[in-house]
């Protein structure tokens, strides 16, 4: 599996950099996706972009649950390591995204996720690898700006044991938890224990 302080320094300085640059990560998906796969080969630890359907178990204002995502005519991005792990760095911040269908609203998502067997609390469907020949002038601006901060941070030589992750709460490699300062996750399973998971939507 990637190694912990591989994934403490690349899942906080994509996170940061990308919120920093564009004010709100879950508006470009594919943004991180290629800031993941980047910084992981910058690591020398090979990675892919994945596109197809993604779905998240999202609490609402209420303590209700429902599913949100990407699935039908649209999709989304996320990264396959070759350790075989999933990594999908917006699954945090999906509740960020209204949906204009639905009154009540999202206000928490599950955690960031780096791990090879998926927790219940996301649905992935893969439709194949995302081959990205070129980007839109405003992102491929954002992704210069992003590629610099990564060629300064995501390397070896920062590297310590003692490695910062993100506050946000994470789903890592030996598929434990680690929550954020506030115990984000912990509200949050107290009402998946509570309401169970709802049927999937697909």
């Amino acid at each position: 599996m990637t190694p912990l302080p591989v994934v403490a320094n690349v899942s906080r300085i994509v996170t940061k950099a990308v919120d920093r640059l564009t004010g709100d990560r879950s508006e470009v998906p594919l943004l991180v996706a290629l800031a993941t796969s980047y910084a992981l080969n910058r690591f020398s630890i090979k990675a892919k972009i994945i596109y197809g359907k993604t779905a998240y178990l999202e609490r609402l204002e209420n303590d209700s649950l429902q599913w949100a995502g990407c699935w039908g005519e649209s999709f989304s991005f996320w990264v396959v390591s070759q350790y075989g792990e999933l990594i999908d760095l917006n699954a945090s911040v999906s509740f960020k995204k209204r949906d204009p269908l639905n009154s009540i609203k999202s206000i928490q998502s599950p955690p960031l996720l780096w791990c090879a067997k998926v927790p219940t609390l996301y649905r992935y469907q893969a439709e194949g690898d995302a081959i990205v020949d070129e980007l839109g002038q405003k992102d491929f601006d954002l992704w210069t700006k992003i590629k610099l901060e990564l060629d300064e941070k995501c390397t070896p030589t920062k590297l310590t044991e003692s490695e910062e992750f993100p506050n946000e709460p994470i789903f890592g490699p030996n598929q434990k938890c680690l929550d954020d300062s506030k115990n984000s996750f912990k509200d949050y399973d107290r009402v998946v224990a509570v309401f169970g998971i709802p049927e999937v939507p697909f």
